[in-house]
């Protein structure tokens, strides 16, 4: 799952092909910083985790964990709104793809990858006869 998370943010990153269309400004995301789930913290140092692996259909809340306002700008045009501290934004993704934002003040970047669920490694069962 890393390994994957770590080609997808390097295609995204060099403007590689992803599903969706690449984005000119598409910020770079720590590589290093990556982890599944439905939640990310603002944080003084930027969101946590900076890339955020969900499935589709997956709700996604980013808390204002700081003392100051913030507000979180999708590069597909989706914006917060001021996010008070202590207060939550969120946003559903039904679709899969990878949808750059930044956080601001200070225009930190962030990632969320939305992946169609891993296929079972159980046998098939056979049909009965």
């Amino acid at each position: 799952m890393i390994i994957a998370a770590a080609v997808s943010l390097s295609a995204v990153a060099c403007g590689g092909s992803t599903g969706r269309a690449a984005a000119p400004d598409v910020p770079a995301a720590a590589t290093g910083d990556v982890a599944a789930g439905k939640e990310i913290e603002l944080t003084a140092r930027g969101p946590v985790p900076r890339h955020l692996i969900a499935g589709p259909g997956d709700r996604v809340t980013w808390h204002n964990g700081t003392s100051s306002d913030q507000t979180v700008t999708m590069l597909d045009g989706t914006k917060s709104g001021v996010i008070r501290p202590g207060r939550s934004f969120t946003r559903d993704f039904p679709t899969s793809g990878t949808f750059a934002y930044k956080v601001a003040p200070g225009d930190r970047p962030g990632l969320v990858e939305i992946n169609l669920p891993e296929p079972s490694q159980e046998p098939a069962t056979p049909a009965p006869s």
